[in-house]
């Protein structure tokens, strides 16, 4: 590695030697674009190209942490990170990428260290029902993740490559090859840690027999290393006839070991865990434009394999496994999208999709586990209309049939209008019912699944306000909303009289809140400035049966949801020069329903501080080079975001960005 970044040194020197001081002032071109029909009255937002681009080494744990309302429950570094939306648990949320859902039909959720930014043009996060047009079942919310071809993108080759704390590697390569009507664009990343940060354990403690205080000891987190790689292939065509044609192909390998929790007091040859991942998703898209109509067919296929496995070593015999799980489902998806404009003012829509999912999991060791298939038809309209200068609305409704269980109509009515047009001030409203199938594990694991569970019901509504105002070369963005969900039959594991956990439709959650964001820009001569503000206020609160679900836990928040969740970015640049600062803050979580606040059982409360430091240079030969030192945790904080997962404290990630 030293030598490698000897090179990177060397090349950089050369090339800054070569580098064209010659600059040119280009004169700011305001770009107006007319709101989509489809977004009226959605609670919708689009992350920041600036924060995508700040972010492009993170995951996409990291960046919906520091850069939206959601929460992110991340089980240590590079290891299963998932997400609570508006206080719903994580199967309540869908993520598509490139309008096909990439969530686990077996266990109904998404694991997002797993999903590298690199390989993301656009994200954007509809919140509760919003979410009905593009997913099925999520309560909360969804995560649109698309890639799109940038024909406007002149460059050919983009290369990231990095050094950092812990002995981490993070690079990535991308190359273009494009023609008038046809665009290649190849992706690849490789990351590597070897994890082993040093933290102080506050689960296992001595005495000082003087003072009485408690002792800590600085343990090493052993046993945490991880390999992932993989590569994004898209090809697009412009036909004469009016069609383009897509595909894109997404495959991954994940190779981590996984470490014992904090309070863990066997012998280091004891409990070793290891997951490995692959997934291979492949999409197909034609779209045919005729007249006012759009026409989308897209097909896609997804496989994905999960090998856990857990071993003790045993003197004689090596390590020998306690646990050795596999699991495996082959998908395909077939989606028809169409969407006809009968004016500028009126949209409709229409989407047929028919999903199939053929899932297996075994445990060798004990013999147990299941193969089941699932199908599924799901047809979704909506119309979405403007009326006059001020006012519109969207009607939506979806309908999901199964053999196994279908389920009721899912329908959504909302209204925006402009309050004011000069001072730029427009209000939203909407109201949802939705409705959530079972998970398979929910349903066949064994031993424990229940096939007799219902679906989750959920009733919600929006209210929003929004702000949009622009002074000469500052802009204003700001926005604030409330919601109120009520979820019934939610699906809860709970302990069983036959000694395992089974799942139950027991828990009555109502969740409700505050989201507010604020995005601020403004050029000062040669000084550009950016921030970005996110805050939400969460109650989410268990109101299920006392007679199952126990006296202490109703009317308490949810286990691990924060009640309140804050994040800030801010971004200043002169000439080629910049920092960025990020914030993450969120209040205390319980770990426990009945929300208890011993040490064992509480998360305390933290404020997360990275900063980073970047120079940009414009080379000869359009080359563009960038250097940017990144810390982590920059005030060394004492954090967890699992009981019993250690983080690390203050770290580093150098980089070098070359691109032509």
């Amino acid at each position: 590695m030293k030598q490698l970044l000897i090179i990177l040194l060397s090349f950089t020197v050369k090339l800054l030697l070569s580098q064209n001081n010659e600059s040119i002032e280009i004169q700011q071109v305001d770009i107006v674009a007319k709101k989509p029909l489809h977004e009226i009255a959605k609670s919708t937002n689009k992350i920041d190209s600036l924060v995508v681009k700040e972010t492009v080494n993170e995951s996409m744990a990291e960046l919906l942490s520091e850069h939206s309302t959601v929460f992110i429950k991340q089980a240590g570094r590079g290891s299963l990170a998932t997400i609570s939306f508006r206080g719903t648990s994580a199967s309540h949320t869908d993520v598509l990428w490139n309008n096909i859902s990439i969530k686990s039909p077996m266990l109904g959720q998404v694991d997002f260290s797993l999903i590298p930014v690199f390989f993301i043009d656009d994200i954007d996060v509809f919140s509760g029902g919003s979410s009905i047009e593009k997913s099925t079942g999520a309560l909360g919310g969804s995560i649109s993740l698309q890639n799109n071809p940038q024909w406007n993108d002149s460059g050919k080759v983009k290369l990231i490559l990095s050094y950092g704390s812990f002995n981490s590697t993070q690079d990535f390569f991308q190359y273009n090859f494009f023609n008038k009507n046809f665009k290649s664009k190849t992706r690849i990343f490789l990351n590597y840690s070897k994890n082993n940060f040093k933290f102080k354990n506050k689960n296992i403690a001595d005495i000082d027999p003087v003072t009485g205080e408690y002792i800590y000891p600085i343990q090493e987190n052993i046993n945490a290393d991880y390999t992932q790689y993989g590569i994004l292939q898209e090809f697009y065509y412009k036909t004469q006839s009016g069609i383009n044609l897509s595909v894109k192909y997404w495959g991954q390998n994940n190779d981590r070991n996984l470490p014992r929790l904090n309070s863990f007091e066997g012998d280091d040859y004891a409990n070793i865990s290891n997951q490995k991942d692959k997934i291979h998703r492949l999409v197909f898209s034609a779209d045919y434009y005729l007249n006012k109509t759009k026409i989308s067919v897209v097909p896609a296929f997804v496989y994905q394999n999960m090998i856990f496995e857990q071993s003790n070593y045993i003197s004689g015999l090596g390590y020998q496994n306690i646990i050795y799980s596999e699991s495996y489902n082959k998908s395909s998806y077939n989606k028809l999208i169409i969407r006809h404009n009968f004016n500028q003012n009126t949209e409709f829509n229409f989407n047929a999709s028919y999903n199939y999912d053929n899932v297996s999991n075994i445990d060798t060791v004990d013999n147990q586990g299941y193969t089941k298939q699932r199908n599924e038809l799901i047809l979704f309209a909506s119309l979405n209309k403007k009326i006059g200068e001020r006012f519109g609305f969207s009607l939506m409704a979806k309908k999901y049939f199964s053999p196994d269980n279908s389920m009721p109509l899912s329908p959504f009515a909302g209204i925006e209008y402009i309050l004011s047009k000069k001072q730029n001030i427009s209000v939203k409203a909407n109201i949802s019912r939705n409705y959530r199938n079972p998970d398979l594990n929910d349903l066949y694991w064994q031993p424990g699944g229940n096939p007799n569970l219902k679906p989750e019901e959920n009733s919600s509504a929006d209210l929003s306000v929004l702000v949009n105002k622009k002074y000469k070369k500052t802009y204003i963005n700001t926005g604030l909303t409330a919601y109120y969900s009520d979820v019934n039959n939610w699906i809860i594991w709970l302990p069983s009289p036959f000694g395992y956990w089974t799942p139950y439709n027991i828990q009555h959650v109502i969740s409700k809140g505050l989201e507010a964001n604020l995005k601020f820009s403004t050029n000062i001569e040669n000084i550009k400035l950016k921030f970005i503000v996110n805050y939400a206020f969460t109650s989410s609160k268990n109101y299920g049966k006392t007679s199952n679900w126990g006296d202490e836990s109703y009317g308490k928040q949810l286990p691990y949801i924060p009640v309140h969740s804050f994040n800030f970015t801010g971004n200043i640049e002169y000439k080629n020069y910049g920092v960025t600062y990020v914030n993450n803050s969120y209040s205390e979580r319980y770990t426990t329903s009945s929300n208890n606040t011993t040490i064992r059982d509480w998360l305390y409360p933290y404020y997360m501080n990275n900063i980073s430091f970047y120079k940009n240079f414009r080379l000869k030969q359009n080359y563009k080079l960038s250097i940017n030192l990144k810390i982590y945790n920059m005030f060394n904080e004492e954090y967890r975001s699992v009981l019993g997962r250690a983080m690390p404290g203050i770290n580093y990630m150098f980089f070098v960005k070359l691109g032509f």
